[in-house]
């Protein structure tokens, strides 16, 4: 699928069109209602969550591009598909360590700057299979390209039999290192699956890495963490610049048969962005109204359209829209 292009900045503020300035006529009629349901609704940070229901949700714009990549779009069709409610991908040989940059099959949401106390939060599931001795790894990645990248993941660790556990890099200017965060090391005969969640803290600007193994203690913060943002430039430039959040599996240079697979259950990204943003783009404008006129009746949990969420696209979310214009 393709990623969804924004509006270029210099489109932002014009004159909406004829259709729209006669909406935005009518609405006026409503007056003191209109006031009061916007009153009535509340305001929080609208989620992107894609929990993959036998497919990519379309509405979030998921692409497969990976600049300084080769292939630059990194899809091969039969190594990815979907479960009933789960993106499955067939590693694939490749790899973003330093200058190889021939990563396969990872897709990716194109974000704004974060904002506030963002955090990003995936399920996945890691079989190694036939895989020879290699750092097989898959979870969350953040990048502006393949050179300059931030990754959270669940890891085969060679020099310990292969054993499990969760771990970090990052990559600037193709120079690779390791993030010192580290998480318990277990036999995967006691579980291949962790969720993985990072949080930042901007009152300390701090971020804070944590991973749950799924054996009833839950959270469980990552040793090395809290670290401040300032210490992953990568990661730090995604999230005040914005750029792609994603999905991937990296063979490490290992192969084998049957190859290792994948399983992400769902990708959650919350950000305060204004809550009548509805693609996330940074500015509340027509493209937001539309994207609520198009869906408009749909009922829906965790729907981008359904500004109050409400479980319904309807007026109100149209006036939430309307009366922020031109918010960013």
């Amino acid at each position: 699928m393709q990623t969804l292009t924004p509006p270029h900045p210099t489109d932002r503020g014009r004159h909406i069109g004829l259709p729209l300035q006669g909406l935005f006529i009518n609405l006026r009629r409503f007056g003191i209602v209109a006031i009061l349901a916007l009153a009535a609704s509340k305001s929080f940070a609208q989620p992107q969550f894609d929990d993959f229901l036998g497919g990519f949700d379309s509405l979030l714009g998921w692409g497969w591009s990976v600049p300084r990549n080769a292939p630059l779009d990194t899809r091969e069709e039969t190594r990815v598909n979907f479960t009933r409610d789960a993106l499955v991908i067939t590693a694939q040989a490749g790899t973003l360590y330093q200058g190889n940059n021939n990563i396969r099959n990872l897709p990716s949401l194109t974000v704004p700057a974060l904002r506030g106390a963002w955090s990003i939060e995936t399920r996945v599931r890691l079989q190694r299979n036939g895989l020879s001795p290699a750092y097989l790894q898959a979870g969350l990645i953040f990048f502006q390209d393949a050179n300059h990248y931030f990754n959270l993941h669940l890891v085969y660790l060679p020099d310990q039999n292969n054993r499990l556990s969760v771990s970090g890099g990052h990559e600037w200017n193709g120079v690779y290192q390791w993030a010192g965060l580290n998480g318990v090391v277990w036999n995967p005969s006691e579980g291949d699956t962790v969720r993985l969640l990072i949080r930042y803290e901007p009152d300390t600007g701090r971020v804070r890495f944590f991973y749950d193994r799924e054996d009833g203690v839950f959270w469980r913060e990552m040793t090395g963490s809290p670290r401040f943002l300032s210490d992953f430039p990568s990661l730090q430039a995604v999230a005040t610049q914005g750029g792609q959040i994603g999905l991937y599996v990296d063979t490490a240079g290992g192969s084998g048969t049957p190859a290792p697979v994948a399983t992400f259950d769902y990708l959650q990204i919350l950000s305060d962005y204004h809550p009548a943003d509805v693609n996330q783009d940074g500015i509340v404008d027509d493209a937001d109204l539309l994207q609520v006129l198009f869906a408009f009746g749909t009922r829906r949990c965790n729907l981008p359209a359904d500004v109050n969420q409400d479980g319904i696209v309807d007026d109100t979310d149209l006036l939430e829209v309307l009366f922020a214009f031109g918010a960013q």
